[in-house]
């Protein structure tokens, strides 16, 4: 299996010899059409006296090859002082003087590779003495000091494009030598063969780079810049999660996915006939509308799955830590069992039957909290069991003489469904903790129902003001706080959380993914 270094050593002789390819394809492809409008001017009669002093101080030696090949030889020197001197440098965070250097000098080279090319790079065309009648030609020059500068970024922005790009590679690469895992393996051949299929079609249309760096137009580098960064947008944040969620093994997820190709399909068709409608050619669509898209779209999927991936790392540790919490906190939990049996009976031998079933209730919670809480997922019968549990015990300590209100209205499931413990009940403890009053009307609210792919858990509380003296009126709810993180940790994009509070109560609505 190849390394990093190896291929490193493989872009040495790959990326020039592209270069080399696309100067000699263009500077044949020049020639012909050189030769094709000296044909085309003899045709119509043009003498050659008259096309030898129209192209008096046209050289295509001096303006045409040698320009080319300069502007290309410094382009490669930009991108080797970058991508093998300075990056590497940035990369290791070895930020000094020589860093600097090798980053100005990796500019100038650009900049020099630019200039070069549009300075002393001179073009011609066809003169009309008439409509379609050939009188001569003209020679003129493109350059322009706002193409200089605006191409010069646009020159650096594709380099810093390449660097991210292999980046995204050596780092898939590693990760596959590391962890030896198909995926990765896959993401990786997936961008190779992109990066492949991206090379070859550079050097055999070329005509793409020519319009980004040629100058030709001051607002393309920057419309294409934009275009990139919205598509890549919604396509990360909103398309890619749409279709992640979509169960693509029933029939409506084949559907909608099917519906969103042919829409694309639909929109592109309609893009490009307005375009051939306004005159522009293929080449523009495809520079404006097509490489933003397919850029983008690779961008986001390249950025979901590392995204996807820190996220089961994260929820690993999370996993990870809560069970060396957990065990920290069990470093004896028989001795409180016994402690609750030895409670319990004395309680049956007062015949004290309400107090003994308190205590039993309190040993199955502690019960719950030691062993099923370490699971990853567990029976929500279970969770529902826990939560009767609770409101067993908090109506144990109210009675009728207090104004306090309590609905429940609990959906029980008919096939089981699993979900991460401890997901429901943090809600119905806050709404306790900070919803009941003694002194004041209360009401709390709790349902729970569900259907084939959601879980719907609403809590409705009243909220009281917090005394001056009250040690709880600072606190910053971190059972709820920690709630939301494993949410978005165990089931990103799956889940709806709305909270609302005001002065007198407090609403939590949790929409669940159960599929």
């Amino acid at each position: 299996m190849y390394t990093t270094t190896t291929l490193r050593r493989l872009e040495l002789f790959l990326i020039p010899g592209a270069v080399a390819v696309y100067v000699i394809r263009r500077l044949f492809e020049t020639a012909g059409d050189f030769d094709f409008d000296i044909l085309r001017a003899r045709s119509q009669g043009v003498k050659v006296s008259v096309i030898l002093n129209d192209l008096l101080t046209f050289d295509y030696n001096l303006d045409i090859i040698l320009p080319t090949i300069s502007g290309a030889v410094l382009l490669l020197g930009a991108w080797y002082t970058f991508h093998f001197q300075a990056f590497p440098r940035i990369k290791e965070k070895n930020i000094d003087n020589q860093t600097y250097t090798l980053l100005i000098v990796a500019i100038l080279l650009a900049f020099g590779s630019v200039f070069v090319y549009s300075f002393f790079k001179l073009e011609w065309r066809l003169r009309y003495s008439s409509p379609g009648r050939i009188s001569g030609f003209v020679v003129f020059s493109l350059f322009r000091k706002l193409h200089l500068l605006t191409s010069t970024v646009g020159l650096l922005l594709m380099i810093l494009l390449y660097e991210a790009f292999m980046q995204v590679v050596y780092h898939t690469h590693e990760l596959y030598q590391k962890y030896q895992q198909p995926k990765h393996l896959i993401l990786q051949n997936i961008l190779l063969t992109v990066a492949a299929i991206t090379l070859l079609f550079w050097m055999s249309v070329g005509r793409v780079a020519n319009l980004i760096l040629g100058g030709t137009s001051v607002s393309i580098n920057l419309l294409i810049i934009v275009l990139t960064l919205v598509l890549h947008h919604l396509f990360f944040a909103k398309i890619i999660p749409y279709f992640v969620s979509l169960r693509l093994n029933t029939r409506d997820g084949i559907i909608y996915l099917f519906a969103g190709i042919c829409g694309y399909g639909l929109v592109s068709f309609l893009v490009f006939i307005l375009a051939l409608h306004r005159g522009d050619d293929a080449e523009l669509f495809a520079v404006l509308y097509v490489l933003p898209t397919i850029v983008a779209l690779l961008t986001a999927i390249l950025r979901w799955v590392f995204f996807v991936e820190k996220q089961q790392l994260k929820t690993k540790v999370l996993v990870k830590t809560a069970e060396l919490s957990t065990l920290r906190s069990q470093i004896n939990p028989h001795f409180l069992f016994n402690a609750l049996n030895t409670l319990y009976a004395v309680a049956m031998k007062e015949n004290s039957e309400q107090t003994a079933d308190g205590i039993q209730k309190l040993g199955d919670m502690m019960r719950f909290m030691l062993h099923e809480n370490n699971q990853e997922r567990i029976a929500l019968s279970q969770e529902i069991n826990y939560l009767h549990n609770f409101l067993d015990l908090q109506r144990m300590r109210l009675n009728e003489a207090h104004p306090i209100e309590i609905r429940v209205n609990i959906q029980e499931p008919q096939n089981e469904i699993y979900l991460a413990p401890m997901l429901l009940n943090p809600f119905v403890e806050n709404a306790f903790k900070h919803g009941i009053s003694l002194r004041n009307p209360s009401w709390v609210y709790i349902t729970l129902t569900h259907d084939a792919t959601k879980l719907y858990f609403k809590v409705h509380n009243s909220v009281h003001p917090k005394v001056a003296h009250d040690p709880e009126k600072e606190q910053s709810g971190i059972g709820l706080d920690n709630v939301k993180k494993r949410l978005d940790l165990l089931y990103p994009n799956r889940h709806v959380l709305d909270i609302q509070a005001t002065e007198h109560d407090f609403f939590v609505s949790l929409v669940l993914g159960i599929y």
